[in-house]
């Protein structure tokens, strides 16, 4: 059985955009950075040309499959447990 190769992005944007065309990401940690990584395939390099040429997209869906993936990443990298306080202004408190 031959793998598959795969494609690894570190652009938010792009896998935001290749999730919102039903190609979600598998997401991997690797030295501190999140890389969004995609079975390598005609379609993906399709989208991603329609992506440089700056294809419309329905806004309120594009930013919810961004702030998925944000959430995802911070997740992944446990941040949550890491930041210090945050008031309710977004001031760092002491």
């Amino acid at each position: 059985m031959t793998k598959l190769k795969e494609l690894g992005l570190i652009d938010l944007y792009i896998a935001a955009f290749l999730m919102l065309h039903g190609i979600p990401p598998k997401l991997s940690l690797k030295n501190g950075k999140v890389i969004f990584v995609f079975d390598a395939s005609d379609e993906i390099y399709r989208l991603m040309t329609l992506f440089n040429s700056n294809q419309e997209v329905p806004c309120l869906d594009m930013i919810t499959a961004i702030k998925t993936l944000r959430s995802q990443m911070l997740t992944l990298k446990g941040t949550e447990n890491n930041y210090k306080k945050v008031g309710q202004h977004g001031y760092q408190t002491r």
